[in-house]
């Protein structure tokens, strides 16, 4: 049995000593080769720097959306607030009779309604939304609504005299509400 098992092992010893060399790559071929990795290496880079910028410009597109659909949520929020602003001022700018001077309700009343109104204004401000000075200057098809003219020989033609209602512009350049006002004219 012994010699049995010596035979397998010498033939295993001769079927790896038996390889077959492989015949040699022609320098050609080795060159056409590698000109073709490369040039495929160059096509994946190629592709991938088109990809990377392609998502980049996605990114991009995205943030800006996101920054669009965050200025259109704010602007909307405070044109609901706005009527609120306006309500405060009058509310505000209603004279206590004398005889109710004193009383110490309305004291507090309007106290709460000035702070009120102070920390609407602080929110508004907060978030990009600022008022449009009217009252004293020339007359702005851009952020100025006319509802009336009135005869001043005192002021120049074209300048606002009265303001109606408030307007608003929101991010510094844009109208969120124009303001309606009173423009003078001359006979």
């Amino acid at each position: 049995m012994q010699k049995n098992q010596a035979k397998p092992e010498k033939k295993n010893e001769n079927i790896q000593n038996h390889h077959p060399e492989k015949p040699p790559v022609p320098k050609q071929h080795e060159n056409e080769r590698l000109e073709a990795l490369e040039k495929e290496a160059a096509e994946m880079r190629d592709k991938f720097m088109r990809t990377y910028a392609e998502m980049e410009n996605i990114k991009k597109r995205c943030q800006n959306e996101i920054e669009k659909n965050a200025k259109v949520a704010i602007a909307d929020f405070a044109l609901d607030l706005l009527p609120v602003a306006d309500n405060l001022e009058r509310a505000l700018a209603q004279e206590i009779p004398p005889e109710l001077k004193e009383n110490a309700f309305l004291k507090n009343l309007r106290a709460g309604v000035e702070m009120t109104q102070k920390q609407l204004s602080a929110a508004l401000s907060k978030n990009g939304v600022t008022l449009i000075e009217s009252v004293g200057k020339p007359f702005d098809p851009n952020t100025q609504k006319a509802i009336q003219q009135i005869v001043d020989e005192q002021k120049e033609e074209g300048t606002v005299v009265q303001e109606w209602q408030k307007g608003y512009l929101i991010g510094g350049d844009r109208v969120l509400r124009e303001a309606m006002v009173i423009v003078s004219k001359k006979q």
